[in-house]
Formats: structure tokens, sequence, C-alpha cells
């Protein structure tokens, strides 16, 4: 199970975007658990941002949301979105992974 997220950041933000995800994908390495994973993306438009979350399951799903670096980086979050971000669920079907 995981989740696409596409979210837009407000002109001028995004080396402050890069920065945060840095810091918060650093956090989710320190705690080391294996049930989920997370990877960031800018694309060629700089304030347009994309986050791929895949999850074992629910309860690792739920482990993540309420995890000490998630919550910083959302609360962090609100002076560089331009809006809540658009969340689609998604289901690995194939991978290189």
């Amino acid at each position: 199970m995981g989740l696409l997220v596409e979210y837009t950041i407000a002109e001028g933000k995004a080396e402050e975007q890069i920065a945060e995800m840095e810091k918060f994908i650093a956090g989710l390495r320190e705690m080391a658990d294996p049930g989920f994973t997370y990877t960031g993306y800018r694309t060629d438009d700089p304030t347009r941002f994309i986050g791929v979350f895949e999850f074992d399951d629910d309860a690792a799903k739920m482990r993540f949301l309420e995890s000490a670096p998630f919550t910083a980086y959302r609360d962090g979050s609100k002076g560089r979105f331009t809006g809540p971000p658009a969340t689609t669920k998604i289901e690995r079907i194939a991978s290189t992974r």
C-alpha cells in the first residue's frame, strides 16, 4: 500500500523545502523502521514536489504518521506549502526494487 503525494511550494521556497526534506529523511533513517519507505522528488517546476510513501501494512502507516520526523516536517511545512497536498492511494504492481 502506498500514497502518491503532490504538493506545491511557495515561490522562492524550493531550496528551503529540499533542506527540510533532507532533515525529514535523516530522521526517518534514524528510526530504522523497515515497515515503510519514503522517496521525495522535485520536478522541472521549482514549485512542484512529489512524495511516494510505501507501507507494509496499516500498523506501519500509523507508525509513520505518528513519528516525530513526520510530525516535525508536517508542522513546519505550513510556511512553505501553498495549500494542502493532493494524495492518491497507490499500489505497487511491479518494481525493480
